[in-house]
């Protein structure tokens, strides 16, 4: 099944998934994404249907048609109009919706990324997983700075327990560094990506890890950490503290 039909089949009931779509979006994160968005617009969508009024006493006027009234109703031109007006909407809406699920997936390369930060992070795992002493941030500024960018030594990013920095290529060309934090469930990677950023944030998951690639600037800032890792208070330090060199 190719994209272009994988997309019509999703749209066509999307909080009705049949086993041949999961099938076909099995063990590929776009289409897996485009099916719960498209579940997700599809409730958004129901739930503004229902909240809509009916007009008072719309019910008592309609039983009061009578059948002349009802043979008038396909000839009428006022009411031809009106229904082609009404289709002409839901149509647009239709397209509207399909087109802007499609273009919220990410592309190959947003993919690719998500792909080489979970990668690297099994790598580098036996290098942090020991008990290291925290490094000096002036240490760990010289390992951001290589790739473009520059911590704010102030208190808050005192707190932090950095156990890790070095350097790292997050794909083709991606030149990055990539620090680790002590996190309450254990390490907290923090990736800098100069370059090529994903245009919206996306979520990184695997069966063991889970976190965020967000866009910031010339590029993203990126965090991974243990599936009950409370990654929302390392990403609102960082992105206060972190900064891309001009």
């Amino acid at each position: 099944m190719d994209d272009l039909e994988f997309r019509k089949r999703v749209l066509e009931n999307p909080e009705a998934i049949s086993d041949s779509i999961s099938a076909a979006a099995a063990g590929i994160p776009e289409r897996l994404l485009f099916i719960q968005e498209a579940a997700q617009q599809a409730l958004r969508m129901r739930t503004i249907a229902m909240s809509v009024s009916v007009p008072e006493g719309l019910a008592q006027r309609l039983k009061g048609l009578s059948a002349a009234d009802a043979e008038v109703i396909p000839t009428s031109k006022g009411l031809r109009r009106y229904f082609a007006i009404a289709a002409s909407l839901v149509i647009a809406v239709s397209v509207t919706l399909s087109v802007g699920l499609y273009s919220q997936q990410p592309n190959a390369s947003d993919i690719q990324l998500h792909d080489d930060v979970i990668k690297h992070v099994y790598r580098e795992a036996p290098r942090y997983e020991e008990n290291l002493q925290d490094m000096d941030l002036s240490e760990v500024n010289k390992v951001v700075a290589a790739a473009g960018g520059h911590l704010i030594e102030d208190d808050a990013m005192k707190t932090m327990h950095v156990k890790f920095a070095n350097g790292c290529r997050i794909g083709l060309e991606r030149r990055g560094a990539h620090i680790v934090l002590a996190g309450t469930k254990g390490a907290v990677s923090v990736f800098m990506v100069k370059n090529s950023p994903v245009k919206r944030p996306m979520s990184v998951d695997d069966p063991r890890y889970s976190g965020k690639i967000i866009p910031f600037g010339e590029g993203n800032l990126i965090f991974v950490g243990e599936k009950a890792e409370p990654l929302e208070t390392y990403e609102s330090l960082i992105t206060k503290s972190f900064e891309w060199e001009i």
